[in-house]
Formats: structure tokens, C-alpha cells, sequence
């Protein structure tokens, strides 16, 4: 590296050292030390006192603007961020760049709000964000991230969306995600009802249609739709059909996991109904054993 490119990265690191303490902290080497010297959960809970989380809240600055979560621990505040700074930054800078004031997004997993929370601010108060989420600790902390951000123009579903009106069984398990379709005879066998620190949990929640949902509520065309549901990709697709081949349905970003993915349901085959839903311009990526969809009806980049 010639001089004046150092010189010029150790200005920026003095200008923001919250910011190359977080670039730091995300070295895969860095990382990797931490675990083999069995600090990790100390350097994470330093990492959040001295970046700015001592009141268990997150702050995340994304472009012109600044948003907020709740985080219950260090872990948490980590994971959350993680989010933002490589994770899922695909899917959030293909939304941020296509949507507008006024647009419409349907985000299907919407969990605690990642996607939801921030993409609220892009699309305005005359615009809508359509979370749907059936777990109901998730659609909790979504429901006090949205007012810990003053949001009003958010609708939340607390449901399913698949290609067949029915009762799902919702499970999670170690710290993961909820999924439809990753349920063992063993999680039959656990309590419904969890407290929200639980590890393990079993939760029986309503399965829709989703283009009979939209048509239901009165709800706009999306002009961007996300998907993150833990192996259930397809049958969300498959209901959705109408509006995802809608026109002004122009971006779909949704994230593959070929490990949940029920028997007789492959990767390709959701690429393939994809691509059948006139959306022509596919970018895949591979994400920690996942596939990282962002699907366009034209050929910008944007």
C-alpha cells in the first residue's frame, strides 16, 4: 500500500474510531481469535458499551438516516448489527436504491423489524410497509421497534403466507430462526406457548394465502417484495403468483435455504418460478449456506 493511501485510511479511522472499531470487531481474523481465546461474550458486551449501546439500544445509520432497535443483550446489539453491516446488506441496498417516497414493500419474515423498520423511513408517511410475521414474540419486538422509531405507516400481519389456507406449526430451536418446514418429531412434543427467552419452542399459527390476503385487506401492489422464511420460500412464491407477476411488482429479494427446503422443492426450481414470474434479471449470491436472491424485471442495476 503506497504512504498517502495509509495516511489517508488513518485519517478516516481518527475522524470516525467508532467506525473503524466496528470494521475492526467484523475481521474474520479478529473474530477467530476472540473464539479461540474464549473472550468472545467479553469483547461483545465492551463492543456495545463503547459503541454506543449502554442503554440497550441500538443505533444504526443508514444514509441520511438514523434507526433504532431494542436489543435485550450484547449478543443481541451484535446480531442485529450484523445485519446491516454484511449479512443482509445486499437485500437492503437493493431496496434502498429501488424504492422511493410514496412505494409500497411487502416483507414476508419481517422478524423484529430489520428490513421493515428502515425501509418505513425511505417510503415515507405516504408510502407502506406490509410486515408479515406469525411468531408472536418476533411481532412484538417489531410492534415496540416501530414505536421506539415514531413509525405509523407500517401494516403488520401476524400470519404465514403459503400456497394453501391451513394451520402451521412453527418451530425454533438453539437460537434460530422460526421455520415452517425445519420441524423434528421431537419439537411436536413442545409447549406452545414459550417464554421469550426459551431456546426451544413450538408455536401453532395461521397459514394464508397471500394474493387472497392482499385482495382481503384492500391492499397496494408492492413495488418490492422480501422474503426470509427459513425454507418456505417456494410456497410463499407460489402464493403470490398474481401479485409478484404484477407490473408494478418490480424487485423481489428473496433469501434461499436449500438445508430447510421441504422434499421435492430445490433451489433451482424457485429460480425457475421466479423467472416465470417475468422477472428476467437475477443476481444470486451465496450467504452462509444460504442463497441470496435479488430479482428485477428490467436490466438496471440499480
Amino acid at each position: 500500500m503506497e504512504p498517502k493511501a495509509r495516511r489517508s485510511q488513518l485519517s478516516t479511522a481518527l475522524v470516525h474510531p467508532v467506525g473503524a472499531l466496528r470494521e475492526f470487531s467484523y475481521n474474520p481474523r479478529v473474530l477467530a481469535l476472540a473464539r479461540g481465546l474464549h473472550l468472545t461474550n467479553m469483547l461483545r458486551k465492551c463492543y456495545q458499551w463503547v459503541t454506543g449501546g449502554k442503554r440497550e439500544i441500538l443505533k444504526v445509520r443508514l444514509g441520511g438516516f438514523e434507526v433504532l432497535f431494542h436489543v435485550r443483550s450484547a449478543v443481541d446489539y451484535r446480531n442485529i448489527e450484523h445485519y446491516f453491516v454484511s449479512y443482509e446488506r445486499d437485500f437492503f441496498d437493493a431496496l434502498v436504491s429501488s424504492l422511493a417516497e410514496g412505494d409500497v414493500l411487502l416483507d414476508v419474515g419481517s422478524s423484529i423489524g430489520q428490513i421493515t423498520v428502515p425501509i418505513a423511513k425511505v417510503v415515507g408517511k405516504s408510502g407502506l410497509v406490509i410486515a408479515v410475521e406469525p411468531e408472536a414474540n418476533a411481532c412484538a419486538e417489531l410492534e415496540a421497534n416501530l414505536r421506539l422509531n415514531a413509525s405509523s405507516n407500517v401494516r403488520i400481519l401476524r400470519m404465514a403466507l403459503g400456497d394453501a389456507r391451513r394451520e402451521g406449526r412453527l418451530a425454533w430451536k438453539d437460537g434460530g430462526c422460526p421455520s415452517l418446514v425445519n420441524v423434528s418429531p421431537q419439537d411436536q412434543e413442545i409447549a406452545s406457548k414459550m417464554a421469550p427467552s426459551a431456546t426451544r419452542g413450538l408455536e401453532l399459527v395461521s397459514v394464508e394465502v397471500g394474493d387472497q390476503v392482499m385482495e382481503r385487506e384492500g391492499l397496494p401492489i408492492p413495488q418490492a417484495v422480501k422474503i426470509d422464511v427459513e425454507g418456505f420460500e417456494f410456497q410463499v412464491i407460489s402464493g403470490l403468483r398474481q401479485t409478484l407477476r404484477n407490473a408494478s411488482c418490480r424487485l423481489l429479494c428473496c433469501e434461499i435455504h436449500p438445508a430447510f427446503l421441504p422434499g421435492g422443492t430445490t433451489p433451482q426450481l424457485i429460480i425457475e418460478e421466479v423467472k416465470s414470474l417475468g422477472f428476467k434479471n437475477l443476481d444470486l449470491r451465496e450467504r452462509s449456506g444460504q442463497i441470496h436472491v435479488v430479482a428485477r424485471k428490467d436490466d438496471s442495476q440499480a
